[in-house]
């Protein structure tokens, strides 16, 4: 459950509140690059859907889970609501081909690197 949540809340660091999702930089593919010293997961593959909704495989150590969603942002931030598990805000910042999410509670990030 505690991973489920985790991946949620990186998830919900994806998509911003309160824009359009067919606008918003996160839309694609991504690849997470995370170390288990920059986050307690990583991604193995993420999709943020123009229409909101995500798909991610997490990974947390030897264990991957697929994890699906709804996200929104608003200017910087993303809000990942995943199947049964409460809301989680990130802070995100983009570059050519890249996103670094940041879990807001914990000053942690993660690095994700657009397929292409």
């Amino acid at each position: 459950m505690r991973h489920v949540l985790s991946s949620a809340v990186l998830l919900g660091i994806l998509s911003l509140a309160g824009c359009n999702a067919t606008s918003s930089p996160v839309v694609g593919t991504w690849e997470g690059r995370a170390t288990s010293d920059e986050a307690p997961f990583s991604f193995g593959a993420v999709t943020f859907a123009p229409d909101g909704t995500f798909t991610a495989e997490a990974k947390y150590g030897d264990t991957t889970r697929a994890v699906s969603g709804r996200y929104t942002t608003e200017g910087e931030q993303i809000t990942l609501a995943g199947q049964g598990i409460p809301p989680r805000v990130y802070q995100v910042s983009t570059g050519d081909d890249t996103a670094v999410f940041t879990d807001q509670t914990t000053g942690k990030s993660m690095t994700l690197d657009r397929f292409k």
